[in-house]
């Protein structure tokens, strides 16, 4: 167990991380939006945003994946127990089902 601490704080600064980068490509779709920029900032800010929306897709695609693997884990789990507790049909003196 000595793993999960580990896992806490890496899942703890990608949140940090994915959290700072969204706030600066919302900070970056502003600026573009005003319209105020030269022609110049405005490339560079719009190539900075698409890079920023690639790896947050990529991202959020990542966790998504966690989740799914997780739940399937779960759910795995839960068939293992289900079909633990379920009668396997009539047993007989020796304890074999027939």
């Amino acid at each position: 167990m000595s793993g999960e601490p580990k896992v806490g704080v890496r899942m703890a600064k990608e949140k940090a991380s994915f959290e700072k980068r969204l706030e600066r490509l919302k900070r970056v779709v502003e600026s573009l939006e005003r319209g105020e920029l030269p022609l110049e900032d405005a490339l560079a800010l719009y190539k900075e945003g698409l890079s920023l929306a690639g790896e947050l897709g990529r991202q959020l695609e990542g966790a998504k994946n966690e989740v799914r693997l997780a739940q399937d884990g779960i759910l795995k789990e839960f068939a293992v127990l289900e079909n633990q507790s379920s009668p396997a049909g009539p047993v007989d003196d020796e304890g074999d089902a027939s």
